[in-house]
């Protein structure tokens, strides 16, 4: 039975402590850290268990053997609280299968140097017993390889605990509970070895650490109980920015204040072909020349594998705590494809909307000239000439509507849309000549939007209503508020959108099998998409085409009745 020692009964508590922390850890063995802090747990078992076989052990020769599973359990402990540290903090990378090795060496050194010891006494000299509080504590003369050992475990042991609080400078709230557990964890052991190593306090001869231990497996396991240690490791943030960083298709490039480049991710690495290695630390012109620090925003031309790109640079600054600049991030994003098609449509744009309007009316005048000299049975001939060359130029006036309510679509104001709603679809149907109309709508509804896209969305509803149906169709447009919403619906009794024509709006895409035949309807699919808008179609009796403009409706404003005005055919 063991001696009633107190620094025995301590010694065990701290071992089953450690122990029994140590496996609820190993059991969170997928998250980062776990396996290592089981380690270090399980080392600090073994120290506090050979420590209190070794407190009732007063026969030196006996004695001087349990130094050596103490040994190795400090050779453990230091090297595996740095590879949970960095584990844990995300930058478990670092603790690669070299540097472990690495780590362990010199405590296996150490232990060698222990066995050997009496041969050479690198490690202490005068090894002797002294009793205190009832147990076979040691006395000895600490020589070089004893002091060398220490401070290398400090040193391991001090870069962890600098990792683990240097969580407590970052804006991370949520793990600074865990991080403050963790660091008083680390720092009692470490205070109450040092105290043993430099012969400080009462009882020198004491080695408190182990008991100290227990510290760590309480703070620990608190922190994995209370603050949820694994469940809420601030690895995965870490990591996760870091992934978000390497894996974006935007390549990131950072540099310091004189330009330099300093870091740079995969992206930007494939994009400007180039190895980090070899662009390190040289100025930002070497990968991209032609950036403006000062532009925030800018387009450059480069020329990459004998291959001219356009990309889009975004230049942000890299601030301190004390808002002081450091540098700056480059973002970097491929956008030859976009530039080249907007430039190719900014070219076909204006030939169809200039050249083809030109030659149209040219066209039209030869077809008028002819209708005139033709015989009376063969004057449809030009009267088909007229009407389709006619349709070209509408359509390309209305391709050209269409680009300017798109390009000031965000510019919007307040305007009366019962007033602009009812213009435009008397408008259309004074055109088409032909049919009805009824508008359902307010005396006035102020609206806060864009008045030019509230025109041409009535517009081409009306006009898609009137082309697909016939002489006696009738169209019924209404306008309404739906708490802060606009409503818009147009109705018509005829045979409605044909099918293929609604289909491709819908589902957004054409074909060369599948694909409308106007551009009507894709201008309102367009506007109301710009508008954050939806679009329905209802083809049980007729067509209904309803719109939803979010937000559009004043809250404040008081509508009152809703009459309708019929206007008949003309």
């Amino acid at each position: 039975m063991l001696p009633a020692s107190p620094l025995v009964i301590l010694c065990v508590i701290a071992a089953a402590v450690s122990g029994s922390i140590g496996i609820v850890a190993w059991r969170e063995g997928t998250e980062p850290g776990s396996r290592w802090l089981s380690v270090l747990l399980f080392a600090a078992t073994l120290w506090a268990g050979s420590y209190a076989s070794a407190l009732v052990t007063f026969d030196p020769s006996l004695r001087v053997w349990y130094q050596l599973p103490i040994e190795i359990a400090q050779g453990i402990i230091a090297p595996a609280w740095l590879a949970f540290a960095l584990a844990y903090t995300g930058r478990g990378e670092l603790a690669s299968r070299r540097l472990v090795v690495g780590l362990f060496l010199f405590p296996a050194v150490t232990a060698a140097v222990l066995v050997t010891n009496p041969s050479h006494g690198l490690l202490w000299s005068n090894y002797r017993i002294v009793s205190v509080f009832g147990a076979a504590t040691v006395q000895f003369d600490p020589n070089l390889w004893y002091y060398v050992h220490a401070v290398y475990g400090y040193v391991i042991i001090g870069t962890g605990i600098v990792l683990i609080v240097g969580m407590l400078m970052e804006r991370l709230s949520r793990y600074r509970e865990q991080a403050v557990a963790l660091a008083i964890g680390s720092i009692a052991p470490t205070v109450a070895h040092v105290t043993h190593t430099f012969g400080l306090g009462p009882f020198p001869m004491v080695n408190f650490t182990p008991i100290a231990l227990s510290v760590t497996g309480v703070t620990f396991g608190y922190a994995l109980y209370r603050f949820q240690l694994f469940g809420l490791s601030p690895a995965t943030g870490r990591l996760g920015r870091r992934a978000a960083i390497d894996d974006v298709a935007v390549g990131i490039l950072v540099i310091d204040r004189e330009n330099r480049i300093v870091d740079a991710n995969a992206a930007a690495r494939s994009l400007l072909d180039f190895d980090i290695g070899s662009v390190l630390f040289e100025p930002l012109s070497t990968v991209l020349p032609g950036v403006d620090i000062d532009d925030e925003r800018q387009l450059v031309d480069v020329t990459i594998d004998r291959r001219r790109r356009t990309y889009e640079i975004t230049i942000s600054p890299v601030t301190d705590q004390h808002e002081r600049r450091l540098g700056w991030t480059v973002s970097v994003s491929d956008v030859t494809g976009r530039v080249r098609r907007r430039q190719r449509l900014e070219v076909l744009n204006r030939v169809l909307r200039h050249n083809l309007r030109n030659d149209m009316t040219v066209v039209i005048g030869y077809a008028d000239m002819a209708a005139d000299r033709l015989p009376p049975d063969d004057r449809p001939i030009a009267k088909t000439i007229q009407r389709r060359s006619n349709a070209l130029v509408s359509l390309g006036e209305k391709a050209r509507t269409v680009e300017r309510v798109m390009a000031g679509i965000d510019a919007g104001g307040q305007f009366d849309v019962a007033q602009t709603v009812r213009r435009a679809a008397t408008e259309v149907h004074t055109e088409f000549g032909t049919g009805e109309i009824t508008i359902d709508a307010p005396d006035s509804l102020f609206v806060t939007g864009s008045e030019s896209a509230a025109r041409l969305l009535v517009r081409e509803l009306v006009e898609n209503a009137y082309e697909h149906g016939d002489a006696d169709t009738t169209v019924r447009v209404v306008v309404r508020e739906a708490d802060t919403d606009l409503l818009l619906s147009v109705s018509d009794d005829g045979p409605g959108v044909p099918d293929y024509e609604r289909t491709v709006v819908e589902e957004g895409g054409e074909s060369p099998l599948k694909h409308g035949s106007g551009l009507g309807l894709w201008a309102v699919r367009w506007t109301v998409d710009a508008l954050g808008g939806q679009l329905t179609f209802d083809v049980d009796d007729g067509t209904t085409a309803t719109i939803r403009l979010p937000h559009w409706r004043q809250v404040d404003d008081d509508a009152e009745s809703h009459p309708v005005e019929d206007v008949g055919a003309s």
